[in-house]
């Protein structure tokens, strides 16, 4: 099966490009894919644990969805630290610490990408 590179860009609370990729993902994992989730920029907000609420869908759930279905989520450190946030703290378990040059790496490996901005 194929290998699939999601690279988001945009923040979950602020657009559908999160929704998008999400359903992407579980489809192309339900089908046999491999798919790992670069996030970078203001999609590392997507990430942050108190964007978590009890009695409503966020875009961390979906991300936090994604881990647990063995979808590696990667965030740039880097964009993470420009924007105040501490990716040691306060990342949702499991958002494994990356960077620009790893995503160079992921893009070489994968046989699509797909770019959310």
């Amino acid at each position: 099966m194929g290998k699939l590179l999601l690279i988001l860009f945009s923040p979950g609370q602020e657009s559908q490009n999160i929704d998008t990729a999400y359903e992407l993902a579980k489809a192309a994992v339900v089908s046999g894919h491999k798919v790992t989730v670069f996030c970078d920029a203001d999609a590392n907000y997507s990430l942050v644990a108190k964007q978590v609420h009890p009695d409503k869908i966020t875009a961390v759930h979906k991300m936090v969805y994604l881990i647990e279905h063995g979808v590696p989520v990667l965030a740039c450190r880097e964009s993470a630290r420009l924007r105040g946030i501490d990716t040691k703290k306060d990342f949702v378990k499991g958002v494994i610490d990356s960077s620009l040059g790893r995503l160079t790496e992921l893009m070489e490996q994968h046989d699509r990408i797909v770019t959310f901005g």
